[in-house]
Parts: C-alpha cells; structure tokens; sequence
C-alpha cells in the first residue's frame, strides 16, 4: 500500500512540475501573420452570404478547381485542384545531378529515371470563409486560404506550404469582385 502511494505521490509530483503557466503573449499573432491575414481577405458591402459563396464558386471553377464541399449555415467553402509543378529549368538541373549522382555511384552504367526527384504535380487546397461584419448589416469579410502540396517524379512530397504571395490573392479578389457584381445584377 505504501508504494502504491509513493508511486502516486511520484507521479503527481512529475505531473504539477510539468504544469507551466503561458506567456500573456502566448496567443498574440505576429506582425507577419497580421499582415498575411489582411492579403487574404476582403470586405463585400450590399452583398448577401449566398451571393457572396455562389461568386466564390463560379470563379473557382472558372479557375478550374472542383468544389469540394460548401457549407453555407458556416459560410464556408473548400475547393481543390492539382495542377503541373514541372519547372523546365528544374528538370534540366535535377537531370544534371541525378546523373552525376548516378555515375559516381554505378559508373557509366546509368540506367532509369534520370529526374525522378523533380517536381511533377501540386495539389492546391482552398478555404473561403464568409463572415457578416456584426455592424454593418449587409457588409460581409471574405477569408481565403491556400494550401499547396508538390509531389515529385518519385512521389516523394517535395514541400508543403500556405500560398502567401499578395498578387495571387489579389487576382483571386479582382475576379470576385467582378464575379459578385453580377452576382448581385442577376446575370
């Protein structure tokens, strides 16, 4: 019974040491993180959600991505697609490598796929998140997220990121700001 409770009291004692308070800035969002949210989103007035959301829809699949799935209690809609990530100039370095690779290791005896660790395709993700502004009736701020994925010749993934460069939010904006107008006109 006595080690019972030792062990119990052991155990309590790893556990409350291992119990931190956090940092007051623990979930502060950085300058950049701020800045990157601002490049990802806009605001719509005179505009309902669903007005909003069926824009959204059309110039994504204009844009050639398969909507995934809409949620319109949540004001939420996710669409894909894969696209080619070959990079003519990559192909022709990784070539050089791979077969330089490949001779030092087995000579002049090279056979197989002499670029299969360049990029080959990439699998873009996309959240859009519709949210009433709580003051302005009928004004809404659009989110938009990306994800993209790069898969090698090999089927290796080659990296992982979120999209955050401003010009392709923006065109992705500009067209729905047009897409919603005529949401709006009915056409």
């Amino acid at each position: 019974m006595k080690k019972g409770r030792i062990a119990a009291t052991g155990l309590f004692a790893v556990v409350l040491s291992a119990c931190q308070t956090l940092p007051d800035d623990a979930f502060r969002l950085s300058e950049s993180a701020l800045e990157l949210r601002e490049v990802q989103s806009r605001t719509y007035e005179d505009v309902t959600e669903i007005e909003i959301l069926s824009a959204s829809s059309a110039v994504l699949q204009d844009l050639g991505y398969a909507i995934d799935e809409v949620e319109k209690d949540l004001g939420v809609l996710s669409a894909s697609k894969r696209a080619s990530a070959r990079d003519e100039a990559e192909i022709i370095g990784k070539i050089a490598v791979d077969v330089a690779q490949c001779i030092l290791t087995f000579g002049l005896g090279c056979e197989g796929d002499m670029y299969a660790s360049a990029n080959d395709v990439q699998d873009i993700r996309i959240t859009l998140v519709v949210l009433p502004d709580p003051d302005e009736e009928s004004t809404h701020r659009v989110r938009l997220t990306m994800q993209r994925v790069v898969w090698m010749r090999n089927g290796e993934i080659a990296e992982q990121e979120t999209v955050v460069d401003a010009t392709v939010y923006q065109a992705f904006f500009d067209k729905l700001s047009k897409s919603v107008f005529l949401e709006k006109e009915g056409v």
